[in-house]
């Protein structure tokens, strides 16, 4: 047997024989993530398979004497890590958007300051663009930014704010001229105008018809290469561990050809599960495109809708209304579409993936799944995306109806005091991504960042979902019943994920057979104190059998 050091490996898993033989991974604590939590010693791969995983003598023995042998020096391998939500294609182009977050300034009235300083002296052959400024987080003296603010800031040039969560923009008026936008437009179906009390619209557009129709007009969005920009996020992603995005919502036959031409490249080592936006059906059928499609490393597994949009934004649809309003949030889907959506969605073939974030849009998607079900649709492992605020007896019909969720663990660390104080008040805001409460109540969850949403590392996640702290106030706990145990987040990144993904045959564990995606950790998640979760290192990220971090 081949001997290797893990500071010679680099270099050698160059090599395709290398690749391709068998290799033994021995001198770590290999959390295998299966049904049992089983921890074994050793791992053997050959080509891009798992061939055995156990003791060291059992690994050796079944490996053999041709074996290389790679010494992990007391690592910790875990599968590799799969974010359950993101959107890799569309994220990557709002890039071409400037940050004003919280993460940068305080206050909104600071973020309009540097916009209007960027946009000094721009015209109408320009684009001011910018994301992430939330109200919710961000003071402001007047309360709501309008197209008043953005005109001041920028009369003639086209100028963009994505507000944070990605349900909510904030435009000027050469932005409403592009878009054809009249002081009589309606409001398109499940999505809806800001307006002023004379009925002029205010520049805030909510729901995916408004937010689709103002991204279709941004050139800079438009000509982003997608391609290019993708594999050089992917390359960032294997450095956090991650081997496999979950995308929930390819848009369109041109979005799924950037991701089939993504999936032949060698230097986008991600696989893909990929969910088709229901509201393109047409598109869909013209183009042929359908769940099923695809291989194990970029495949069509389901349907995307969405039932409401997102409580920062306050268009989450509520049971009760938001704090100190009479506010209910914005239905993107009526009852009965979302009833057609579940049967007719189950029928094409695929799985139901359903956002919904206020307790009132999770309770349309339950009795949706129930009256599927009541009627003989066997409706494929539904799961709820977000799932944000939910109560005590949709956690029982939840697990009644066999429905999984995964939660965006961001809200709790970046929105968790606005929610608690602005959004929904201190006890509302307790029922924010219930981990601890699914847990008990054995309701399957996995954890994602909603990306661009978020760009937590999965390792991050772990931790937000065990500590709940408040990245406004680290000695804050949001929810200390809620908190995750630490076996039970590890799976929301690795086993959970796969199985709602419809891949746990190929991921999500580190079992005989499955494909050879795993990561090599620096420290044991299952020894170090919570908080020191996210700050794990990962020395290695292998992907079918082959070291791409």
């Amino acid at each position: 047997m081949k001997h290797l050091a893990l500071g010679s490996l680099m270099a050698l898993c160059s090599s395709m024989a290398f690749a391709e033989g068998t290799t033994v991974f021995i001198n770590a604590d290999i959390l295998t993530m299966d049904a049992d939590f089983t921890v074994a010693k050793a791992m053997a791969v050959r080509g891009d398979r798992i061939l055995s995983v156990g003791t060291e003598a059992q690994v050796r023995s079944e490996a053999g004497e041709d074996s290389s042998i790679v010494d992990l020096a007391g690592g910790t391998v875990l599968p590799g890590f799969i974010d359950a939500h993101t959107h890799p294609v569309g994220g990557g182009a709002s890039s071409v958007f400037d940050n004003v977050g919280i993460d940068r300034f305080s206050t909104v009235e600071d973020a309009l300051e540097y916009m209007k300083e960027e946009t000094g002296g721009q015209g109408p052959l320009d684009w001011a663009l910018f994301v992430n400024l939330d109200l919710a987080t961000q003071s402001f003296e007047d309360g709501l930014v309008t197209i008043e603010h953005l005109d001041e800031i920028a009369p003639d040039t086209p100028m963009v704010i994505w507000q944070a969560g990605g349900h909510k923009m904030t435009v000027n008026s050469v932005m409403l001229d592009l878009m054809g936008v009249s002081d009589d437009t309606p409001d398109p179906a499940g999505a809806q105008f800001g307006r002023f009390e004379d009925g002029r619209p205010d520049g805030n557009l909510s729901g995916a018809a408004l937010l689709f129709g103002a991204l279709g007009v941004i050139e800079p969005y438009n000509s982003y290469d997608r391609i290019e920009g993708s594999v050089a996020l992917a390359k960032e992603w294997n450095a956090q561990g991650l081997t496999t995005l979950g995308v929930a919502g390819v848009a369109s036959p041109k979005d799924w050809d950037v991701l089939t031409e993504l999936s032949a490249r060698d230097d986008f080592p991600l696989r893909t599960r990929n969910y088709l936006q229901w509201g393109a059906l047409v598109m869909w059928d013209q183009a042929g495109v359908a769940p099923g499609q695809g291989d194990d490393k970029s495949r069509i597994v389901g349907w995307k809708i969405s039932a409401d949009g997102s409580n920062q934004a306050f268009t989450g649809l509520q049971r009760e209304p938001y704090l100190n309003s009479d506010n209910l949030g914005l239905a993107y889907m009526s009852q009965e579409a979302i009833d057609s959506a579940v049967v007719k969605g189950t029928k094409r073939g695929g799985q139901m993936a359903m956002h919904g974030n206020g307790n009132a849009a999770i309770d349309n998607i339950i009795s949706s799944v129930q009256k599927a079900r009541e009627a003989g649709v066997d409706v494929v492992r539904p799961r709820i995306e977000h799932c944000s605020i939910t109560e005590d007896d949709q956690i029982a019909k939840l697990k009644e109806l066999d429905i999984s969720c995964s939660f965006l663990i961001a809200h709790v660390l970046y929105w968790g005091e606005a929610f608690r104080d602005t959004v929904f008040g201190p006890e509302k805001a307790l029922k924010l991504d219930r981990t601890g409460s699914f847990e008990r109540a054995g309701v399957p969850y996995s954890l994602h960042t909603d990306y661009s949403v978020s760009v937590l590392s999965p390792l991050k996640m772990v931790e937000a979902a065990v500590t709940r702290s408040l990245f406004t106030s680290p000695d804050t706990v949001l929810g200390e019943e809620e908190r995750a145990s630490v076996d039970m987040a590890l799976r929301a990144i690795t086993s959970v994920p796969a199985f709602q993904l419809l891949s746990e045959e190929e991921i999500g564990s580190l079992e005989v057979g499955k494909l050879a995606d795993f990561v090599v950790l620096a420290d044991n998640p299952r020894e170090v104190t919570p908080d020191e979760i996210g700050e794990i290192s990962v020395k290695q990220t292998w992907m079918n059998g082959k070291l791409v971090h």
